[in-house]
């Protein structure tokens, strides 16, 4: 977008003046500066040419500023250049051309032009089949789904994968609570199959084991019959995993994400991947067999870092959680020939996007899944240890692999005390992590159901003419923006100290706060009598501080992109949406539009509402909320 054009314009400029002047090998800096006074760009530049030189910063300042005194004329948008004092060079816009190109730019779709064209993975979710989704499993697929959001609008092909641990120690726990605790395998009326199982069936094995540990062989027993894919265990099992991801699946769908492939554990085991791998680290000698201590029998990674020796295969020749995941990163980045042939699992995901499954046996091959140029790993802090083995191995298989397989980390979210103390917890902390095992977390569903509950009064308060089909549309759109937003606005490594009284909370740094406001400029350009539109002339007239913050920071959204996207940080759109959202409704109250007398002014200050609405629309979807024409 134009703010971009602007800032390349500049460093040009500057680059051509430091050719010009003699001045060598120092790197241009470009920097927003801290007020409008400063014009709309700085540069650091003659404090660091001042050090190579016997002229003061402020004598550099003035000498750069007289070189580059034509630059509004060679260029479209850079207006004036002046020099600071202080060691600075302050650029200012050209905004009459500026704001007609930026509105007319928008207007014609520029948005999302990026050409980068490289395959990209994004495997976010992957939430054991065994429970529904809670607010620590949410962060994840809200950071993910956005990344993936972000990296297409960058002009990535992206391909989601979900990764479902069908065969891990937590399905066999609910099939333990069903076979030999006598626990019903459907859940009761009107609730939901993935709540039922975590919070019901699951917890109650978890804390039965601690009573009866006898029960705990059953455990063994089931992951074992799972494991072989064979028998009445294994047929089970595989039908309750559908029912719970199937209910998952509902709750990711409500949130907005979708996918383009399930990867199922049990699959890769059987594929015979790791078998390979194994095989190659052997006579790589990556791999040891122990013969005495507490990990006699087993193969170990030995850490070359920390000299830490990694299980990767038992005494009893079972294969632990890493050695899976080895062979399923070897895979999406192209180490390995691909075992899978895929079939359509769904076709009810948001917008019609189809999602493929895994299959050993016959199905289509020519869907291009694996084999990626760069993947990114969406998993919590806490897994960033095996990530750090998985990405030593895959540089044991091929030297430099790892730089194609990043592991987007992030912190987990804990429960406020408030929060913890309404769900029956007593704790002396301010927060307390949440606990699966323990029953201690908050199911997304819970949330969205309190979210929209409120919506739907305040919506109906605002609307009192609408049904109640519409009330709840909005009221759902309303929910789902509040909790994503919650869920993506901190920085990823920085732990979320969740609560549910301030995830209700509809103004200020929100999710609906941004409905709001797209709603608000919509209904502008619904009740006007005029056109948007613009030409150099009517731009010109567009002079108040409010206005020019406003066409400033909309066209500024392919830099919060392209940042979000280098750090992995979806975040930065976020911050993005929230700031352009504050800049319209400061140009809202104080700048009048369908009351304005001068038609031409009116005209280019509805197009500059419509620019804007389209924009923030824009970052809004790239973040997962949906928008609404009316709040």
């Amino acid at each position: 977008m134009k703010f971009l054009e602007f800032q390349e314009e500049v460093n040009d400029a500057l680059e051509a003046a430091c050719e010009r002047l003699g001045y060598k090998g120092i790197d241009i800096d470009l920097a927003l500066p801290p007020g409008d006074e400063y014009g709309d760009l700085a540069s650091s530049l003659p404090l660091r040419i001042a050090k190579q030189t016997s002229q003061t910063p402020a004598e550099v300042a003035v000498r750069l500023a007289s070189e580059l005194a034509d630059s509004p004329k060679r260029s479209k948008y850079v207006g004036a250049v002046s020099p600071h004092r202080g060691g600075y060079l302050n650029f200012s816009i050209n905004y009459p051309r500026f704001i007609k190109d930026s509105i007319e730019a928008v207007s014609i779709g520029e948005l999302g032009k990026g050409k980068r064209g490289r395959k990209l993975i994004v495997e976010h979710t992957s939430v054991n089949p065994n429970k529904g989704l809670h607010i620590g499993t949410a962060r994840n697929l809200v950071l993910g789904d956005s990344l993936s959001r972000v990296m297409d609008y960058l002009g990535d092909r992206v391909h989601v994968l979900n990764y479902i641990d069908d065969s891990g120690a937590q399905v066999a726990d609910v099939i333990v609570g069903f076979l030999y605790m006598g626990l019903p395998s459907d859940a009761p009326p009107g609730v939901k199959y993935d709540v039922y199982c975590g919070d019901n069936v699951y917890t109650r094995v978890t804390a039965e084991y601690a009573r009866n540990p006898t029960l705990k062989e059953k455990q063994a027993f089931v992951l074992k019959e799972i494991e072989s894919g064979k028998g009445e265990v294994s047929t089970f099992t595989a039908k309750v995993v559908r029912r719970i991801l199937d209910a998952q699946l509902e709750t990711c769908w409500r949130l907005g994400a979708s996918y383009d492939l399930l990867n199922w554990e049990s699959q890769l085991v059987h594929s015979g991947l790791w078998g390979g791998i194994f095989e190659q680290l052997k006579k790589k000698g990556n791999v040891k067999f122990v013969t005495e201590g507490e990990n006699k029998g087993c193969w170990v990674i030995p850490d070359p870092d920390t000299g830490e020796e990694k299980v990767v295969v038992r005494s009893d020749g079972t294969a632990v959680y890493v050695a899976k995941d080895i062979p399923y990163a070897a895979w999406k980045v192209g180490l390995v020939n691909d075992p899978f042939a895929y079939e359509v699992f769904s076709e009810s995901q948001p917008g019609g996007r189809k999602l493929y499954t895994t299959i050993l046996g016959k199905g289509r091959q020519d869907l291009g899944f694996g084999g990626s140029e760069m993947v990114v790993t969406v998993i919590d802090t806490r897994q960033a240890y095996l990530q750090r083995i998985v990405a030593k191995v895959l540089d044991w298989l091929e030297a430099g692999a790892s730089r194609r397989y990043l592991h987007r980390s992030y912190e987990v979210v804990a429960l406020s005390k408030k929060t913890a103390t309404r769900m029956g917890f007593e704790i002396d902390k301010e927060f307390v992590h949440m606990s699966g095992r323990k029953g201690l977390y908050v199911n997304v569903d819970a949330v969205l159901g309190e979210l929209k509950e409120k919506a739907i009064k305040e919506t109906s308060n605002r609307n009192p003419k609408e049904g109640p089909a519409w009330v709840a549309d909005v009221a759902e759109a309303v929910a789902v923006s509040a909790l994503r937003y919650e869920l993506i606005k901190q920085d990823p490594d920085k732990i979320i100290v969740f609560d549910t009284d301030e995830a209700l909370k509809f103004e200020g740094d929100t999710g609906p706060y941004l409905l709001y406001t797209y709603a608000r400029g919509r209904r502008i350009l619904e009740k006007t009598e005029g056109t948007p539109r613009v030409d150099l002339q009517s731009a010109g007239k567009l002079v108040k501080p409010q206005e020019r913050r406003l066409i400033k920071k909309l066209s500024m959204l392919d830099l919060a992109v392209a940042k979000a996207g280098e750090y992995l940080s979806p975040k930065e759109v976020a911050k993005y949406a929230h700031d352009l959202a504050v800049c319209f409704n400061d140009f809202y109250e104080g700048v009048p539009v369908n009351t304005e007398p001068d038609s031409s002014l009116r005209d280019a200050r509805l197009a500059l509402v419509e620019a804007a609405s389209k924009v923030l629309s824009e970052a809004m979807g790239l973040i997962g909320i949906p928008s609404r024409q009316r709040i």
